[in-house]
């Protein structure tokens, strides 16, 4: 079977940044083997892309570049929050972290974001809202394991149910 509209995927692959020989940035191997619905709205489009019409069987790679991916890095998203911010009932919100951890940031528009501490000042924090792969090149290699049809509950759900009924 290929896939198409309406099936469920099993594949392996590593992720690379870059090309092949670029720094490894995840693997789904065939022990732990990636399963979804397919087309996902929680997928990257051009990924759902390059592997639409693949066999069971079939190897893949592919390079996607970071345009097509999480976007370029935007100077735009690296903000500056006020210490302010983070306080809840007089004190430091237990969210205040040191540089290279993640904050959660509510958006003058409502939504929450999490953000990368770059810089930690004694006023504020610059946080980097960019997601963690815009920038970024993503080489992808591997195989597709298994395709089948999607059970109607899957379809009306639009993601995979485990055979013990654990919904992903």
């Amino acid at each position: 079977m290929r896939i198409y509209d309406n099936t469920i995927v099993t594949m392996s692959y590593e992720l690379r940044e870059k090309n092949q020989q670029g720094p490894m940035m995840e693997v789904m191997d065939t022990a732990y083997p990636f399963i979804f619905f397919y087309p996902s709205d929680n997928l990257l489009q051009s990924f759902q892309d390059q592997i639409r019409g693949l066999p069971a069987g079939e190897s893949f790679e592919f390079t996607i570049p970071s345009e097509e991916a999480y976007g370029l890095h935007q100077a735009s998203n690296v903000v500056d929050i006020p210490l302010e911010r983070f306080v809840v009932d007089d004190e430091m919100a237990d969210t205040i972290r040191d540089v290279g951890q993640y904050v959660a940031v509510t958006g003058e528009d409502g939504q929450q974001r999490n953000g990368l501490v770059v810089e930690k000042k004694t006023t504020h924090l610059k946080v980097d809202l960019n997601h963690a792969m815009a920038g970024k090149d993503l080489h992808f290699a591997g195989r597709i394991l298994f395709v089948r049809k999607a059970k109607a509950d899957e379809i009306i759900q639009k993601r995979y149910i485990m055979p013990d009924g654990i919904r992903f």
